[in-house]
């Protein structure tokens, strides 16, 4: 009952940081699930990918009923990111899962550090 708990849990704050921020929750989904629900790497990503296009869509939905939506440049982006999707996915399946969390973490923590060094930058920077 515990696990069900913290997976409605994980999933409120996903979606939500999803929706907040557009980073797909799987910043939230993976480690969360990794770390507190004890799931194996692997299935710990794939979980998190099929929440994401569900998230995905509804957020989709919204924003194109916003008018946020750049249709053009989503037509160009759309395809090969699901082409390398694939790709991805068979790349990690083939990868150990000691390899796939060390380089999930490197990840995070490049992108981190970015948005970090980004919001203190633009902090900085004179307004017009």
């Amino acid at each position: 009952m515990t696990d069900v708990i913290l997976g409605l849990v994980i999933g409120l704050l996903g979606g939500f940081a999803g929706g907040l921020l557009g980073i797909g929750g799987g910043a939230v989904y993976v480690p969360a699930m990794v770390l507190l629900l004890d799931e194996p790497q692997h299935s710990a990503q794939g979980a998190s990918l099929a929440a994401i296009v569900a998230t995905g869509l509804v957020a989709s939905v919204a924003h194109l009923r916003n008018r946020n939506v750049d249709i053009p440049t989503a037509m160009q982006v759309a395809p090969p990111a699901v082409i390398a999707g694939f790709g991805g996915a068979f790349l990690a399946d083939a990868l150990g899962a000691e390899v796939l969390q060390r380089i999930f973490a490197v990840v995070m923590l490049y992108m981190s550090v970015q948005m970090i060094v980004g919001a203190l930058r633009s902090r900085r920077a004179p307004t017009a």
